[in-house]
């Protein structure tokens, strides 16, 4: 591994586009600079894995240019390598971005990255069975959310028009017509119980959904999930609830479940939509197995002032 060679990995369709505008900016500003980099854009869903896998054998650090759709793609391939994951915020949601303080200023990234600060922070996997009997796996950095929130995320990357706090209100206002609690059978930390369910998150940072404090204690690098479960089946029983959501006042109030653990069992044989880090996941999940690994991510943190 080249020291401080920089990769940079650009999606220019994160943030409805704006990732795009940003291209030019970017590329101007690091000309002007001394870093020694590589630049390269994606052209297709998967494909950032790809580059930040072969990136991580050459470089000290991979920026993830994008939202935390890019992000994902990004440190799913960084993970248990020595390369550190860099984030520009360039997304419509941007919650993993808000996780490490994120710049999204050329200049300020390129000041970050003279001397960068690295840390490790915990990673979730998944292994999820869905109803046609395939199996598939995937990490998560931020957040993974199975019923309600997943399908607002479904919603989300549906309206091209919106993006931040506005979009996922929109998502979700429009999901929660018609939308069916699931029936979740859970196990964690030893017991198992079945209840109904509008959505439970796990997750590794405070944010998701753009701004939505679902999990406000949780912490990247302690070693365990926070989990927020919304439980019940009736509509609006919820709805009060919502405006605490966002400032992460929920907490202890009436069907608000919540609790700590490092993996999760989770089954409902009629299948549930799943999102990790706000990217759907599965649409009929009908078991998700989800597990902590300990600091297998290396990220570059902000500078302290």
């Amino acid at each position: 591994m080249t020291s401080h060679h920089i990769t940079f990995i650009l999606n220019p369709v994160a943030g409805r586009g704006k990732a795009r505008h940003i291209h030019a900016a970017l590329r101007s500003a690091l000309e002007q600079s001394t870093l020694n980099y590589t630049f390269q854009v994606t052209n297709a869903r998967g494909h950032a894995t790809e580059l930040a896998k072969a990136a991580s054998a050459e470089s000290s650090v991979v920026v993830a240019v994008g939202g935390d759709g890019t992000v994902n793609e990004v440190a799913s391939g960084l993970v248990n390598t020595n390369a550190a994951l860099a984030v520009m915020s360039e997304g419509s949601g941007n919650d993993f971005a808000r996780m490490v303080n994120a710049p999204s200023d050329p200049a300020h990234l390129i000041r970050l990255l003279h001397e960068p600060v690295i840390g490790n922070y915990d990673v979730g996997a998944v292994k999820m069975m869905h109803g046609d009997g395939e199996i598939t796996r995937r990490f998560f950095f931020n957040s993974i959310g199975l019923g309600f929130d997943a399908a607002v995320a479904r919603k989300v990357s549906a309206i091209k028009w919106m993006r931040g706090i506005p979009l996922y209100l929109t998502a979700l206002l429009r999901t929660l017509a018609g939308y069916k609690p699931h029936y979740f059978t859970v196990r964690v930390n030893g017991e198992h119980w079945q209840k109904y369910y509008f959505l439970i998150c796990v997750g590794n940072g405070k944010w998701e959904g753009g701004g939505f404090k679902l999990t406000p204690n949780a912490v990247p690098d302690d070693g365990k999930f926070e989990v927020c479960g919304v439980t019940g089946t009736s509509i609006m029983k919820i709805l009060p609830i919502l405006p605490s959501v966002m400032t992460g006042t929920h907490l202890g109030k009436k069907n608000i479940e919540s609790f700590e653990t490092k993996d999760l069992f989770i089954q409902n044989p009629d299948g549930f939509p799943v999102h990790g880090d706000g990217e759907i996941f599965g649409w009929q999940v009908i078991r998700a197995e989800i597990s902590l690994l300990p600091g297998a991510l290396r990220v570059v943190l902000p500078h302290k002032a």
